[in-house]
């Protein structure tokens, strides 16, 4: 009985961690987001900055996040001796490439999303929103791939709905004038990282054959976050013509803030996963709620 009560109270812990950590993160990032480089744009044109990567200017710092991220997890499987396993997933197992494929729809999508989500209707309510996604994942998957949805989990989802709106949900109508657009934002990164649970939930599913391929969820955040860094290198930033901001990010010496706050970005994946692990999935969800309201304390 101790045992399950000390096991109960870690996992709250991690679970408080979760939103703390997510929360402090996006508000983080909001704030580097007004450094000059991202908001006076005869500036910015007058350093390389291209138009389009201007606008879209969370998808550069997006790639800086997510490759801190990579860094930081990387360093604790090195640590643990477990980092060259991340490759094996990658380049030898289908549930490794499974889980690649969905990186691309939760990262440069999930992520790219709500960074515009936090630039045009800020941090409290794009995180407000966000932090639902398990939620919604829980949902599809119920849809999709037919899985059952206990009592628990419908009160730890109903309870991150209702918290969520219920935090972001603001009487005074004082909003910025772009506010519905990062809402959309927010929206699509729900989706986002919803479909990509759903997505990994499927391939683990189906896929037969590899239930003797031993693999931690840290290894597989690894992987995410090392599809997500070669995604944005390779596509995203080309696309928008983002290297020249990104080279501004550098010499303005904001990319050791952004390698700071991936610090936050990491504890919070690997904490959920110790939440769940701990407490199950429906406390966690309703814990990884919290982020919202941490979010509005630190934006205070």
């Amino acid at each position: 009985m101790e045992v399950n009560k000390r096991k109960f109270q870690k996992g709250l812990m991690f679970g408080i961690l979760v939103g703390l950590a997510w929360g402090l993160d996006g508000v983080l990032m909001g704030r580097v987001g007004m450094d000059k480089i991202f908001t006076d744009k005869v500036f910015a044109l007058a350093q390389g900055v291209s138009e389009i990567s201007f606008e879209f200017s969370p998808l550069v710092t997006a790639f800086f996040h997510e490759s801190f991220c990579f860094v930081w997890v990387a360093l604790v499987l090195i640590f643990g001796k477990q980092f060259k396993h991340v490759f094996y997933l990658l380049f030898k197992t289908k549930k490794g490439k499974a889980a690649a494929i969905a990186a691309l729809v939760g990262s440069p999508i999930g992520m790219s999303a709500y960074l515009l989500g936090i630039k045009y209707a800020t941090a409290p309510y794009a995180s407000s929103i966000s932090v639902i996604y398990p939620g919604v994942g829980a949902i599809l998957s119920y849809f999709i791939l037919k899985e059952k949805l206990s009592i628990r989990a419908v009160i730890g989802i109903a309870v991150s709905l209702l918290g969520s709106f219920m935090l972001g949900f603001n009487p005074s109508g004082n909003v910025p004038p772009t506010f519905f657009k990062g809402i959309l934002f927010a929206v699509i990164a729900v989706l986002g990282w919803a479909l990509e649970g759903v997505i990994i939930g499927f391939a683990m599913k189906h896929i037969k054959g590899e239930d003797h391929i031993q693999a931690s969820p840290q290894q597989f955040l690894c992987l995410r976050y090392f599809i997500s860094m070669v995604s944005y290198a390779v596509i995203v930033l080309p696309l928008i013509g983002g290297y020249p901001l990104a080279g501004q990010i550098i010499s303005r010496g904001l990319v050791f803030k952004y390698a700071g706050i991936a610090i936050l970005g990491a504890i919070t994946y690997l904490s959920w996963y110790k939440a769940v692990d701990l407490i199950g999935a429906a406390m966690g969800t309703a814990l990884n709620s919290t982020a919202a309201l941490w979010t509005i304390i630190f934006s205070a």
